[in-house]
């Protein structure tokens, strides 16, 4: 079908731009590595109800930023907020958080099995809008976090958050499938073609980094919340948010500073800390949803 054909050509385009973009933040050439990005201590105080949706309007591009609380249902009332904006904004550009998901015939399906993810993608490919994944690449991230963190522990953190989020929604049932189908995604990215490799290899590493703690089939959310000091793996996933966010502050601002009319639905949490740093990329204060948002449309 066209639409996938041309979905397909914007991935590959946009994926250069994250790419590009994540080696000039590393290497200082632009605003981004320095942008002021939220620390976890001040997150870690405020109050903040989902959605966090903000939107930039500099006299170049506009930025419709959608902070999502994460959903899989396709009744959601942000899945028919972020519709409708969609719609309202006619953006040219869209980022997803998460990866490259298929792109599902109805929104409902893309709902149920991607997330909001998946509805982006969903609404790109409708109307021939470029889309791309906000996210850097993988290899990109695990590099960062290797320089800072055992290899065994870097595996485990991405396995292991698989694990803990297929069975926060859908139970402990089907946990062991799920657990080889990410082990056979990481073990082929550069960086986690080490140990652990299987199952068996999860369950003996899990043990000898967190005795007492049961088994890696109940592993807690909560040991991935950056704000959290539980273990070993809410470090990792500090150092991961933020290392993600400046990628993604980075990606967007070039973006919006090419002209672009770019709609991003992300987890709340990211827009949150971002929001100062896109600010001072930016050159313009943001509005948020409530605040008279309102951004200039095309006719």
């Amino acid at each position: 079908m066209r639409y996938r054909a041309v979905a397909a050509m914007a991935v590959k385009t946009a994926e250069r731009t994250v790419t590009l973009a994540v080696l000039m933040a590393t290497a200082g050439c632009t605003s981004a590595r320095d942008a002021p990005i939220m620390t976890w201590p001040r997150y870690a105080s405020l109050s903040i109800r989902w959605p966090y949706v903000i939107g930039f309007d500099p006299p170049r591009g506009s930025l419709l930023y959608y902070g999502a609380g994460h959903t899989y249902s396709a009744t959601d009332p942000q899945v028919a907020e972020i519709e409708r904006l969609w719609t309202s904004f006619r953006p040219t550009m869209a980022f997803n958080e998460g990866g490259h998901p298929p792109i599902e015939a109805t929104h409902t399906s893309a709902v149920e099995k991607y997330g909001e993810p998946g509805l982006v993608r969903f609404l790109a490919a409708r109307d021939d809008i470029p889309v791309a994944s906000l996210d850097p690449e993988r290899a990109e991230e695990v590099a960062h976090l290797r320089q800072s963190f055992p290899a065994t522990d870097v595996k485990l953190f991405f396995v292991l958050r698989a694990v803990a989020q297929f069975a926060d929604r859908k139970g402990p049932d089907g946990v062991d499938a799920e657990l080889e189908r990410v082990l056979a995604i990481y073990n082929a990215v550069p960086g986690l073609g080490g140990s652990p490799r299987s199952i068996s290899e999860v369950a003996a590493a899990f043990g000898d980094r967190f005795p007492d703690s049961g088994s890696y089939r109940m592993t807690p959310l909560r040991w991935f919340d950056p704000v959290q000091s539980d273990t070993v793996l809410n470090r990792i996933s500090r150092d991961s948010n933020d290392y993600r966010d400046r990628a993604m502050v980075a990606v967007l601002g070039r973006s919006v500073a090419d002209g672009q009319r770019v709609f991003a639905v992300v987890g709340g949490t990211h827009v949150v800390m971002q929001e100062q740093a896109l600010t001072s990329i930016l050159g313009v204060r943001g509005r948020r949803a409530g605040d008279g948002m309102k951004l200039r449309r095309i006719e």
